[in-house]
């Protein structure tokens, strides 16, 4: 926000000492007032639906991937005559610099933020573009505000980046129903327009990288025990060379020597003590994992014990994306006491925890959190489910597993009350989790509490009887489970078959589209397993799941990617 400015400003002489004096105390003037306003009239402070704040700070908001644009070292300059520091109008008139215009005042700009409209009269009207500047009027505050377009999605969303006279730097979300749409944007340096955001989710059709069994990607051999495969990513299966941060890989781990497990990481990384994928003696599992790349552009796929690897690439998102992936890191293990009471989870127990400002995922800015989540040493065949702390468990299994054998899957769920997310387990084990990456407050990926859409079991969404080998199942995600009828271009969903007739493979993918070659999960005979996985959505609005074997299936959405 930018506060009244003494005289000197209107002279163009620097401001005194004094004068800043004189402003701090109209800016204490200005709150109070901003305190009172419901009762004088007054322009009322944003609600939260009106103020969508996705980052504070220089420092906080470069980290996670929206710049300050080297204002943190440029605020002690004044920009076209503008107080220094924390100010709107001084970190505008930076930018537009920047950009190419003359750190010269125009000779039609004074006074307060509310003047810069009026002053560019002939330039100001209701088109956000990149490099535009967001201007308010009086009712947004007494003294008017403006702020840099960095992003513009569609004619009615926009983010900004702004400074604040007393306050900090920080990004915004704006949308035009949200209540504080600025009143024109001035286009005085624009950049273009962005109508497509950079940062979303790229699928792409499902592409092998990697099969240890011919040769592809790697040589034709089993991965030994302890060692790891690098995979290159970066330049193949449509996947640019270049600026690609996270890939998301269906990974297979098939006819391993022994009980193991698989850790991926990025090339040229030290291996993190985490697990991506937990796999049992001789078994085939399939699991989703979101993959940071080295700079090299390569993953790297660490393996326990001796087995083969497949991967498929289903997407991606690039270096500055709406996910943000982190080094894997564990923060609940039961066995040792990280993050919980040492003591195995009880059938039928939970587990509160705390992931949002504990050390990984920042305490502000995140919307939700993907995590890897391990049942070891399960006393019982049964299942695990995450969720945000302090809402309604939901029925939905996110890992099945067998009894005595430890079993891994991937997890997006929405942060709940005090950033933490609860784990229900139905049979006694012990619980692992590990950070894998986050989502940032406004991303194109939302998590949805978990809904069940179709359940061959009981008849919901589908008829009630197993689906027979070889036959597809159409699914409709659009309008159920908390996912929008517009603006949708992929779900995320878990997928699980229970009681295969013998091993099974499901496919999901976009309906009307040529089934992809590699599966999405296998089951083995009698067992019940998921996998969390990104289908594309059919101009329909609805994806197909293939079964090579008689078995229930059931899919539970978990959330959506907006298009």
């Amino acid at each position: 926000m930018r506060l009244a400015r003494h005289s000197d400003e209107q002279t163009g002489r620097p401001a005194t000492p004094s004068g800043r004096v004189r402003s701090r105390a109209v800016a204490l003037l200005v709150t109070v007032l901003s305190l009172l306003a419901g009762s004088v009239g007054l322009a009322a402070p944003a609600s939260s639906a009106e103020w969508i704040v996705l980052c504070t700070g220089y420092d906080p908001c470069q980290t996670a991937g929206y710049p300050h644009a080297g204002y943190k070292t440029n605020a002690t300059t004044s920009w076209w005559r503008q107080s220094t520091g924390h100010n709107c109008t001084n970190h505008v008139a930076y930018r537009l610099v920047q950009n190419g215009l003359p750190n010269v005042k125009p000779s039609t700009l004074s006074g307060n933020a509310y003047n810069w409209g009026p002053a560019f009269a002939d330039r100001t009207n209701d088109d956000p573009a990149v490099g535009s500047v967001a201007w308010w009027n009086t009712s947004f505050s007494a003294t008017g505000h403006v702020a840099y377009v960095e992003r513009v999605y569609s004619a009615d969303e926009i983010l900004v980046s702004e400074d604040n006279w007393g306050g900090e730097f920080r990004w915004r979300k704006v949308t035009r129903t949200g209540g504080k749409w600025p009143n024109g944007f001035i286009h005085l340096k624009d950049q273009g327009v962005t109508v497509v955001d950079p940062d979303v989710y790229r699928p792409v059709a499902p592409t092998r990288v990697l099969d240890t069994r011919t040769g592809l990607g790697a040589p034709a051999a089993k991965v030994a025990a302890g060692t790891s495969v690098a995979v290159q990513v970066s330049g193949r299966a449509g996947i640019p060379a270049g600026g690609v941060g996270t890939a998301v890989l269906n990974v297979t781990v098939t006819g391993p020597a022994a009980a193991g497990y698989l850790t991926s990481y990025p090339s040229g990384a030290a291996r993190p003590g985490s697990r991506s994928v937990s796999f049992g003696a001789a078994a085939t599992v399939s699991e989703l994992v979101p993959a940071r790349l080295g700079t090299d552009g390569k993953v790297r796929l660490y393996a326990s014990a001796t087995t083969h690897l497949l991967a498929e690439v289903v997407g991606w998102y690039p270096t500055t994306g709406h996910l943000v992936p982190v080094t894997p890191t564990r923060v609940l293990d039961t066995r040792s006491g990280l993050g919980a009471p040492k003591v195995r989870v009880p059938a039928g127990g939970t587990v509160d925890l705390p992931v949002a400002g504990a050390g990984v995922v920042p305490a502000t800015g995140a919307s939700a959190v993907a995590l890897d989540v391990s049942a070891a040493a399960p006393s019982a065949a049964g299942w695990l489910t995450a969720y945000p702390t302090g809402s309604a468990r939901p029925v939905t299994a996110h890992v099945g597993y067998d009894a005595t054998a430890s079993m891994t899957g991937m997890v997006v769920t929405r942060l709940g009350t005090g950033g933490k997310v609860t784990i229900h387990s139905t049979a006694q084990t012990d619980l692992l989790v590990d950070v894998v990456g986050w989502f940032r407050t406004g991303a194109d990926h939302v998590a949805l509490a978990p809904a069940r859409i179709v359940d061959t079991r009981t008849g919901v969404g589908a008829p009630a009887a197993k689906v027979a080998a070889g036959s597809t199942t159409t699914v409709a995600v659009l309008g159920r489970g908390g996912v929008p009828t517009v603006g949708v271009g992929a779900v995320s969903v878990s997928l699980t078959a229970v009681g295969p007739t013998t091993t099974t493979a499901l496919t999901a993918y976009p309906t009307g589209a040529a089934r992809p070659a590699s599966p999405s999960l296998t089951v083995p005979t009698a067992r019940t397993r998921t996998n969390w996985v990104i289908v594309p959505v059919a101009a329909d609005g609805t994806i197909t799941v293939h079964s090579t074997a008689q078995t229930n299936v059931v899919v539970d959405v978990q959330g959506y990617v907006k298009k």
